[in-house]
Parts: structure tokens; C-alpha cells; sequence
């Protein structure tokens, strides 16, 4: 029904519903109704036709300028969309519609790092513009903000009906080995949409990530029979026949799938390469590697994965080459490997040290600052987690820290060549003594731990004080975790336990306890790892003793240098580089008490010697 055949009365009702969507009253309300309508249907000359006239009469009204910068947009006419979008945000700074349209708008003018600041804007306003959503997301990849851009999209992943920006969304996380959360996104696109074999196979994948390792596995071998993207599916299969030590049909599945793709090949050889580690095949992971990077080129998840198999080994200088090629191709372009060459380093009055991989692993890699070839006197800044200001404080790497956001409003603005990423640091590995990297760095807040402390004694009463940490909750982190149940065993009678895991607990623990009635378990209501950093730093400087996995925990006791911190590690490729493939002297910080399996996914060894020290 057009305006010309309402009646009086449907008319009246028309203009009164149109003047609290736009703000207008009369026969210019109903003119901006009909606008938005027309170019729906794709007539941009009937809706300029209608928007024009009242943005005369109404120039103060976002609505008019936002119809003439859609259309502007739909011709690609990148400027003149950006002026007419900035008179509506002018008319209504915290328009979603105008902002959006600005968003998009400065994209066409390739203009990235104004069009993310406004997207953002146009989110926090509470637009539901998918492909703006989208475009988003897809620059903040680019960019290497997929944790900060998840923050503000999971939300709205979850709220609105579109699978194609949960599906989206879920390989964003999956790319920053968010899991968990990436399945979360994997499953709301399959409910709201199962007909697209991406959606299944995403389906697949979110099972394995919640650790339905047997359902995943099933899934995959059902799907291999009717979908066309078999490679994806077999990959899947392949982790999760890894994943439950199946090492034999992994290894005979790998040898006798034809893939279709390169890639997945290459990425078959590489979970060979882990099951040849699993079973102490070092030679024989070596071959895998080489033939995946033969096929797969410049792959980064291959290329890493060789290089830290290299570095385990000791092999600094062989495994840089192929761990700098870790970042996607878009990130390395923005930050070249040759920003962390010895000249360009020994030439900046100040160095940005750019965050990747995870928290534990950031800790890590903060130590090679002090084997960089830095100059005298540079200031240092940490583009990190914002969880990191608090823990850096008085640090000893002479750090100050900002959040990835701020970066663009440090003044003078930060210039390329001062950007590093902290992993490319790993250069100067092949060139250093371990001991010039060695030595605690991150100082707590004395009145902190000094308070816990005194807390813990209270309550011990004169018992030993042991913080526990048993798991990463990974998909792979699987294969590095053990039950609590399992680790209390070696704890002497009627210690007092402090549970650092974190993650909701309550059913472990009571299996543990029941395993140890004499033991008393803790879980401080006053520490939130996973949001206070600098809090868990001082819960972890209270303790007398700390048992771990090889996850956060193990990195914040060595940068503490924790006198008395105990690491369970696991034997083959999830053993992590840093800790050497034997031995029992810790090679990063020098402080760890290393208890290593003899054979994967056998805990039997570790945890007699770790119970042997304190047998009664």
C-alpha cells in the first residue's frame, strides 16, 4: 500500500509512528519512511527523490544525510559518503546508523585505522549492522586485535540471528587459539543455519574444543561420507584420534587419506610430526616437518611449529628463520621481521614490544629484552593486555605498559620501524648465554603479599602452604593436564592447599578431597587470576611451595622467581620449548623444579619424584 492509497485516518497513524522513528513531524516523516523503504528495494533515485527535500528543510535531522550516504556507498563513492555521514554523526553523535555508515564509509577511502575507531563507536552505540559487524571484524585481523574486536562482537554474536557472523567470528578465535570460545560461536552458526558444510564442519570442530573428543571423532567419520570439504573433516579426525593416544590409527589414517588441497596435506605431515614426537621419533618428526614446509611454503602454523620443534632442541639459530613466520602475511607486512635486526633496535629512542601468542607465553618472552641489543637508555613499552599495567609495575625490565587501543593515541605517533614483535626477540637466543636472560623481573606489591600471607598462616596453622594448578583448559592443553586427584598424592599429610586453577573447580577439588581427607583445600574468594594479574602474582609470592602444569602459573612463579615451584611437564610434542627436551634443571628461569614424564601421557614418573620430596 503507497501513501497515495492510505486513507486519512491509516495516514495520520503513518506520520504519528514515522515521527518517533526520525524525529520530524508531518508529511517529512512519512517522506523519510518511504525513503529507507525505496532503497531497500534498490530504487536510490526514488529515495534521494524523497530524502533530499527534507534534508533541506531539516538539516539538523541525521536521517536524511544518512539516506544520501547509503546511496553514496552503494555507488562506491567513498568521499561524498564520508561527508554526508559526518553531518548525521554531526546531527547525532551517537547515531549507530550514522556511525556505521561513517565506518564503511572511510573503508572505501582506505582509511583502516579511522574506520575501526568509529566502527567502535557505532558497536558501544548499539548498532546491529552485520555487514558492518563484519567488515569489522575482518580489519581488526588484519590488524591483530582479534582478542579486542571478540570482546566487543561476542555479545552481539550470541544475541543477533546471523550464522554468518557467529560462524566468522568463531575462526577469528580460532585463529587466537580461543577455543572454547570459538566453539561457543561455532555452535550458535550451526543452530541458526546447519544446511552449509562450513556450519557442519564448524560444528565438528566446536565438539573437539569442548573436549568431546569421542563425539568429535564420530561426527567427523559420519560427515567424511557426505560432504565435498573432506579435508577439514579429516584433520579433525586426525586430532581427535590423536588427542585419545590413538597413535597407530592417527599415524594409518594420515598415510592412506588423499587430501585435496596442499595445505591440508601440510598440515596432516604436521599432526604426524606430533604423534612421531609423542612417541620419542625425533628423526622421524624431523621428516614430517620437512615435507609439510615442501608443500605447504610459507604456512605459519607449519613454519612455527618446526621452529619451536628447532628451539626445543637448542637449534636457536636454525629454528629463528622458520619461527618468524609465525605472524599471517598482513601482520608481518606491518611488522617486518628486520624491525628486530640488531641496527634497527640499537637505533630507536623508544621500542613498542608488541604482545602475541598467551599470557604465560608473553611472560616468557618478556626475559629476551634483556638479551636484545637494545640502545642505552630507550624506553620501553609493552603493547599488551590491559591485565598487564597492574603486574608490570616496578617490573625489572625497566617496562611501562599500554593497552593495545591507546597505541593509537601516543603522541608523537609511534613510527613502523619502532614496533617489534616480542617473539622476533627469539633471534638473539643462538647469540646469548641462558644466564643473561635469567633472573626474577616481576616485583608484587609487598603489602599484598605480606596480607595474604598472614591470611594463609591463619588458616594453615603452622602446616606447609602449597598452591595447586592442574590444568590448561586448551584443546591441546589436554595432553599437559592431569587430575588433581592424581597430584595430591605426592602432598605430605595434612598440608594446607590453595587451589590456583582457574575456571569453576568445585568438582574437582571435592574428588580431591575425598582422594585426601587430610588435606585442607582453599579457594581464595579474593583472586581472580583470570582478571587480576597483579593480584595472582602476590597470591603466588604468599605461598611456601607451588605445584603446576605447564600453563600460566608455571611462567608467573619463574618471573618471580619462586623459590620453591614445582613443574609437571609432559613428554613429547607438547613438551613447550622453553623447557628443553630433558633434564631436570629449569633452562628459562633457573628456578623451576622440572618433573618430566618418561613417556606421553604417563604421569607415573613426575609425580614419584615430585611425591619423594616430601615423603615422610
Amino acid at each position: 500500500m503507497t501513501t497515495q492509497t492510505l486513507s486519512r485516518k491509516e495516514k495520520r497513524a503513518a506520520i504519528a509512528k514515522a515521527s518517533k522513528l526520525y524525529g520530524l513531524k508531518g508529511d517529512d516523516a512519512l517522506a523519510i519512511h518511504n525513503a529507507y523503504l525505496t532503497m531497500q528495494k534498490g530504487d536510490l533515485g526514488g529515495a534521494l527523490r524523497l530524502a533530499h527535500p527534507v534534508t533541506q528543510r531539516h538539516p539538523k535531522n541525521p536521517h536524511g544525510w544518512i539516506l544520501l550516504g547509503s546511496a553514496a556507498l552503494t555507488q562506491r563513492e567513498g568521499e561524498t559518503a564520508k561527508a554526508f555521514f559526518s553531518q548525521a554523526v554531526e546531527c547525532a553523535p551517537r547515531g549507530a546508523r550514522a556511525l556505521a555508515g561513517l565506518g564503511k564509509a572511510h573503508v572505501l577511502c582506505a582509511e583502516v585505522e579511522p574506520a575501526v575507531a568509529v566502527m567502535e563507536r557505532a558497536i558501544e552505540a548499539g548498532s546491529r549492522d552485520v555487514p558492518m559487524l563484519l567488515l569489522y571484524l575482518d580489519l581488526t585481523g588484519r590488524l591483530g586485535r582479534r582478542l579486542h574486536a571478540a570482546k566487543l562482537l561476542e555479545p552481539l554474536a550470541q544475541k543477533l540471528d546471523s550464522a554468518d557472523l557467529a560462524y566468522k567470528l568463531g575462526l577469528s578465535l580460532q585463529e587466537v587459539d580461543e577455543t572454547k570460545r570459538a566453539a561457543a560461536c561455532f555452535e550458535r552458526a550451526y543452530v541458526l543455519d546447519p544446511a552449509p558444510e562450513a556450519h557442519q564442519i564448524a560444528q565438528a570442530q566446536a565438539l573437539l574444543y569442548t573436549q568431546q573428543i569421542a563425539e568429535a571423532e564420530m561426527r567427523a567419520r559420519d560427515l567424511l561420507d557426505d560432504l565435498q570439504d573432506r579435508d577439514q573433516l579429516a584433520l579433525i579426525l586426525l586430532t581427535a584420534l590423536r588427542l585419545q593416544r590413538k597413535g597407530d590409527e592417527a599415524l594409518d589414517f594420515a598415510e592412506s587419506f588423499e587430501f585435496a588441497t596442499p595445505e591440508g596435506f601440510a598440515q596432516a605431515r604436521g599432526m604426524v610430526a606430533n604423534v612421531l614426537q609423542d612417541r620419542g621419533d625425533m628423526e622421524g618428526a624431523e621428516t614430517a616437518y620437512q615435507e609439510a614446509m615442501h608443500i605447504a611454503g610459507e604456512q605459519p602454523r607449519i613454519r612455527k611449529a618446526y621452529g619451536v620443534f628447532c628451539y626445543r632442541d637448542g637449534r636457536y639459530a636454525e629454528g629463528a628463520p622458520h619461527y618468524a613466520k609465525r605472524p599471517p602475511e598482513a601482520q608481518r607486512r606491518k611488522l617486518p621481521v628486520e624491525n628486530a635486526a640488531p641496527e634497527n633496535l640499537g637505533a630507536q629512542d623508544r621500542l613498542f614490544v608488541m604482545a602475541e601468542q598467551g599470557i604465560g607465553d608473553q611472560i616468557a618472552l618478556l626475559s629476551l629484552l634483556r638479551i636484545a641489543p637494545l640502545k642505552d637508555g630507550a624506553e620501553l613499552i609493552f603493547v599488551g593486555d590491559p591485565r598487564h599495567g597492574a603486574l608490570l609495575r616496578d617490573n625489572g625490565l625497566g617496562l611501562r605498559h599500554i593497552s593495545q587501543p591507546d597505541l593509537s593515541d601516543v603522541t608523537p605517533p609511534v613510527a613502523p620501524q619502532e614496533m617489534v614483535f616480542l617473539g622476533d626477540l627469539t633471534r638473539y637466543l643462538s647469540d646469548s648465554a641462558p644466564e643473561a636472560r635469567r633472573g626474577p623481573y616481576l616485583a608484587p606489591e609487598a603489602s599484598a603479599v605480606q596480607k595474604l600471607r598472614a591470611r594463609y598462616e591463619t588458616l594453615a596453622d603452622g602446616r606447609p602452604i602449597f598452591g595447586l594448578s592442574w590444568a590448561s583448559r586448551s584443546l591441546i592443553g589436554a595432553l599437559r593436564s592431569l587430575p588433581p586427584t592424581e597430584i595430591v598424592a605426592a602432598l605430605p599429610t595434612g598440608a594446607f592447599v590453595v587451589d590456583l586453577q582457574y575456571g569453576d573447580t568445585r568438582d574437582e577439588i571435592a574428588a580431591a578431597q575425598a582422594v585426601r581427607p587430610d588435606l585442607t583445600f582453599y579457594r581464595d574468594p579474593g583472586i581472580d587470576q583470570m582478571r587480576d594479574l597483579a593480584g595472582f602474582a602476590a597470591q603466588l609470592a604468599a605461598l611456601d611451595h607451588v605445584i603446576t602444569i605447564d600453563n600460566t602459573t608455571a611462567h608467573m612463579a619463574g618471573a618471580l622467581g619462586h623459590p620453591d615451584a614445582h613443574l609437571l611437564l609432559p613428554a613429547g610434542s607438547e613438551c613447550m620449548w622453553y623447557w628443553g627436551g630433558e633434564g631436570e634443571q629449569d633452562p628459562w628461569y633457573g628456578v623451576l623444579h622440572l618433573h618430566r614424564q618418561r613417556q606421553a601421557g604417563d604421569w607415573s614418573d613426575p609425580l614419584a619424584t615430585l611425591g619423594a620430596r616430601w615423603a615422610d
